[in-house]
């Protein structure tokens, strides 16, 4: 596919400094499976040779795809704590979709027939 989201993509995208290599695995495993994952929802635009194209929107839900799911792996159960006024600890799912995501993605979208 042309223009496929790279990890230099994605580390621009969050904002990373150059120096910080800490977590290039994980992002770069987090993008292989945000790009995994789109693959199966969405047709993907072709160029006028036929091949795929990543439109301004697919990449940007490939970005915050790979965001939720490198932030996912600190929350294994689903949960995350917050802090809420004085201190209380409180718990919260993360949820099952981004709808973000699915707004982005939307005119891309397979649609299923039975």
């Amino acid at each position: 596919m042309l223009n496929t989201p790279t990890l230099n993509d994605v580390r621009s995208w969050l904002g990373l400094d150059e120096s910080d290599h800490l977590d290039d695995v994980a992002l770069q495993e987090s993008l292989d499976a945000a790009i995994a994952q789109q693959c199966r929802v969405v047709v993907y635009p072709k160029d006028g040779f036929g091949d795929a194209l990543y439109t301004n929107d697919l990449r940007e839900a490939v970005f915050l795809r790979t965001q939720r799911l490198l932030a996912r792996r600190n929350s294994p159960e689903g949960v995350v704590g917050l802090s809420g006024a004085g201190g209380d600890f409180v718990g919260a799912r993360v949820p099952s979709f981004d709808s973000d995501v699915t707004a982005l993605e939307s005119p891309h979208r397979k649609i299923p027939v039975a």
